[in-house]
């Protein structure tokens, strides 16, 4: 069974689960992003920019923990 992890803020102490980690940043961050792949969807060179933001943005006050069922 795969892992589940969620991101807390050190200093808020809010809550932001992995599957939902993406979309969290983006909207914190302003940013919309409009697939350029040919067939309307990401290209790789999208998907790694936005998992090297999404790695950035937790990296500061935020600490990354296992979530048990």
């Amino acid at each position: 069974m795969e892992k589940k992890y969620k991101y807390i803020n050190l200093k808020t102490k809010e809550e932001v689960e992995d599957f939902m980690a993406e979309e969290y940043v983006l909207n914190r961050l302003g940013i919309t992003v409009t697939p350029k792949g040919k067939n309307g969807e990401m290209t790789l060179e999208q998907i790694e920019n936005i998992q090297e933001t999404v790695e950035w943005f937790f990296s500061g006050n935020w600490i990354k923990e296992e979530v048990e069922d």
